[in-house]
């Protein structure tokens, strides 16, 4: 009987450190989550921004300086501060209309920097 409780003694607060163990874990599985989450609505927010600055950009009348400050409008609305140091860019031929979304996804977990951006082309309406 002796023997039985020394070994039990020695397994004493084991349950307490294994909790603190396991919570830490918990914890970074949470802000990696969280931060995939952060990343896709960031992507997302430059995707549509593109998008909707192209048709902006490439109707009729449409300017490079409209198509970027469309961009930035909308970015602003939809991605809010999703994404940081927005940089866009947008060009116009006679034939092809492109506009760029580009920045950084918000930090969640620290020292952790995720590009996020999207491209969006098409063609430039014409006369007739």
């Amino acid at each position: 009987m002796r023997r039985v409780g020394r070994r039990l003694a020695a397994d004493r607060g084991s349950t307490t450190v294994e909790m603190v163990g396991y919570t830490a874990l918990m914890f970074a599985a949470l802000l990696v989550g969280v931060q995939a989450v952060v990343w896709g609505l960031g992507e997302l927010a430059c995707r549509y921004a593109a998008s909707h600055a192209l048709q902006v950009t490439r109707v009729q009348g449409g300017t490079v300086a409209a198509g970027e400050a469309d961009a930035a409008t909308v970015l602003a609305a939809v991605g809010g501060n999703l994404v940081s140091g927005p940089q866009i860019t947008a060009t116009r031929n006679a034939t092809t209309a492109t506009v760029t979304v580009s920045g950084y996804a918000v930090q969640v977990v620290p020292f952790l920097k995720i590009p996020v951006g999207s491209t969006a082309s098409g063609p430039v309406e014409s006369l007739g």
